[in-house]
């Protein structure tokens, strides 16, 4: 008897203080209902949250789901409870699409990259999932977004529609006063993407707000991460094996912090690994490295890159046993911008043809720059200046 009184008293002292944790677990079952004899499919989360695949969705790789994952978007949207928004759920499998379009105070949620796939069908022409003009206070999670470009897919990843800059909402409580909002306040974590024809990452201007964590960009035609984008964030990434570079970065005060950009320019070698054309950005604890052209290229004003590293960038296009003999750790062409720790190095020492990778540690290219504090070692030759 006693062992039951006191069970009761915790329950009744946990409804007190986690109502929302009992709301949870009660609806849990009715999460995401698509009908009749539809078992419900939540995510391990204790929120309410709806999963495509009780709207439809199949997973299998090659049904096309865009129908039902657009069914179960709505749903999200339109729920009482929380109001305009919700956790939407994909279990693990390869969802097939024709390219997602995300909508407001929706939570995208999988079971983590390589397992939860959101695939763009064969030969079709779109982006992957699109965040339109008129979304904001969003985030997905535990994804892949893969463009299929082996199979005629052709378009970007995640591609951020242009936005004027203003207005900006401070949004906290699901509450909207204007149809367009500069500030995404969107967060993006643990997502892959790949296999994309153009970017895995597209961002125009005038974005705000936009926080990556723990992303990984890989195998795509142009870049992994283009922004035009403004006062956003990226963080613990790598940036692998994209044609042309793994950052091109033409907005401003954007932070870029502890990430490899690596084995990137395979097809165009003409930009860098990371390619900076934007103005008061900071670079910090990134590492380009095995990339077939320049590590670093500042090409903005007033950015600051610090403790960077530059390692065995320069490779002939197609050949990692030669130098392309043109390469630097970082091309310093901007203006007022200050490099502090840095360092450039080969680690691979001499290659088969006699050279190291990286032909010079930084080149000068206009006379207007700021403090220099880049160290190189013997694999390198003297600072170069135009």
């Amino acid at each position: 008897m006693k062992h039951i009184s006191s069970y009761l008293s915790v329950l009744m002292l946990s409804t007190v203080l986690f109502p929302s944790s009992i709301y949870a677990q009660a609806t849990e079952s009715a999460v995401g209902n698509g009908g009749p004899g539809v078992a419900a499919a939540v995510p391990p989360v204790g929120l309410p949250a709806i999963s495509v695949v009780n709207y439809g969705a199949i997973g299998d790789g090659s049904t096309d789901d865009t129908a039902a994952i657009n069914s179960a978007m709505s749903a999200c949207v339109d729920r009482a409870r929380p109001h305009n928004g919700c956790v939407l759920y994909f279990p693990a499998g390869v969802y097939i699409t024709t390219g997602v379009t995300l909508r407001s105070y929706v939570n995208m949620k999988g079971d983590g990259w390589g397992t939860s796939v959101l695939m763009l069908k064969p030969h079709t022409a779109a982006d992957v999932l699109t965040v339109p003009v008129d979304a904001f206070n969003f985030s997905i999670s535990g994804l892949t977004l893969d463009g299929n470009s082996r199979r005629g897919g052709t378009g970007n990843c995640f591609f951020v529609a242009p936005t004027s800059t203003g207005p900006a909402e401070w949004n906290t409580a699901n509450k909207r006063t204007a149809p367009v909002n500069a500030q995404k306040w969107g967060h993006v974590e643990e997502v892959m993407f790949s296999h994309c024809s153009v970017d895995g990452i597209h961002i125009n201007a005038f974005n705000y707000m936009l926080f990556f964590d723990n992303f990984y960009a890989f195998d795509n035609g142009v870049y992994g991460l283009y922004t035009e984008g403004t006062n956003s964030g990226f963080t613990n990434f790598q940036i692998e094996r994209n044609g042309t570079a793994g950052i091109h970065l033409a907005g401003s005060n954007d932070r870029f912090t502890s990430g490899e950009v690596i084995w990137n320019g395979g097809t165009v070698g003409a930009e860098a690994a990371v390619y900076v054309s934007g103005a008061r950005n900071i670079i910090t604890a990134v590492e380009t490295e095995d990339s077939y052209t320049n590590g670093f290229f500042d090409k903005g004003s007033n950015n600051v890159f610090m403790g960077c590293i530059s390692d065995s960038n320069g490779y002939a296009q197609k050949d990692v046993n030669a130098s392309s003999r043109v390469a630097s750790g970082f091309v310093i062409a901007g203006s007022g911008s200050v490099y502090i720790g840095d360092k450039v190095t080969s680690y691979r020492g001499r290659l088969p043809d006699g050279n190291f990778t990286t032909e010079w540690p930084y080149s000068l290219e206009g006379p207007d720059h700021g403090k220099i504090d880049i160290t190189y070692d013997n694999t390198n030759k003297p600072p170069h200046t135009h």
